[in-house]
């Protein structure tokens, strides 16, 4: 992992995510975009965009929220272990349609992984974090990872990789091992309902054989209701990231804008990372 695009609003759940993405940068040796978009209405005038130096950040300004961008990286900037990779923080400031905006920031930058924060039903988070979400899994080609609010950066020990088992699903199969290699953590894949042949004895060959990581384990889960099961099983194990497959308009089989999406979503304890098929 190279580059993680941080999503920020401003908020304390932005804030939190934030610094969460940041230890993650320091554990992984990633370097971090902070970005900020506004929307931009017809009667609306921006000035062209300059770069302007900044000490160690990189500043594309347009007039909006320059100051609390600078403040941010700064906060940052203080949470660091002095021992550890110091990564470098670029600030990206934009205006205009906001699923756009991120498609473009994720192809300029070679972004790996987006960090933003969790749901949030205040009037601040809901312009990035309510709408905004939908946009972000429908434009972004890159793994997203939702942080809920207090959550903190430790060690991830245990990962809950829930499962379809319909593809192989290289691509995302190949980050979460690449993650978990950080801190070896365990990769327990979970499918919940019914096995159809033996598609979990090859989800388990990829990540072993394909992606050469050994700390992998397999667990069927009986029953229908996914997001209980999973929070029943991400319980039991302790877990300290889940991790979803995401297909275009289709989460786990279901609708984004269905309501067991949204909780599985929304109402998580651990951060929730969602991979693209």
């Amino acid at each position: 992992m190279e580059t993680i695009l941080i999503l920020t609003n401003h908020s304390k759940k932005a804030q939190n995510a934030a610094l969460y993405a940041f230890k993650l940068a320091e554990s992984t040796k990633a370097n971090i975009i902070l970005y900020h978009s506004t929307s931009l209405t017809k009667t609306a005038s921006v000035r062209p965009a300059e770069m302007v130096s900044f000490d160690d950040y990189v500043l594309q300004e347009n007039g909006v929220g320059l100051s609390e961008l600078k403040e941010f990286a700064v906060m940052l900037e203080k949470n660091r272990c002095s021992d550890k990779f110091k990564p470098a923080i670029q600030i990206l400031n934009d205006t205009g349609d906001f699923g756009q905006n991120i498609n473009k920031v994720i192809w300029d930058n070679n972004v790996d992984l987006i960090v933003m924060g969790a749901k949030s039903d205040d009037a601040i988070s809901h312009h990035l974090f309510g709408s905004e979400t939908n946009k972000v899994l429908e434009s972004a080609d890159c793994p997203v990872l939702f942080i809920p609010d207090g959550c903190t950066y430790s060690k991830i020990k245990t990962i809950v990789f829930s499962n379809d088992l319909k593809n192989t699903y290289n691509r995302a199969v190949g980050f979460l091992t690449d993650l978990a290699r950080v801190d070896r953590a365990e990769i327990m894949v979970s499918h919940v309902g019914d096995i159809e042949n033996d598609n979990h004895l090859q989800c388990l060959n990829i990540i072993k054989n394909v992606f050469k990581y050994p700390n992998a384990s397999f667990r069927q889960i009986p029953g229908e209701i996914v997001q209980d099961k999973l929070r029943e099983l991400i319980f039991s194990l302790k877990a300290d990231l889940l991790a979803m497959i995401y297909h275009k308009h289709l989460l786990y089989g279901k609708p984004i804008p269905g309501s067991n999406s949204k909780k599985m979503l929304y109402n998580q304890s651990i951060p929730l990372l969602i991979l693209p098929e």
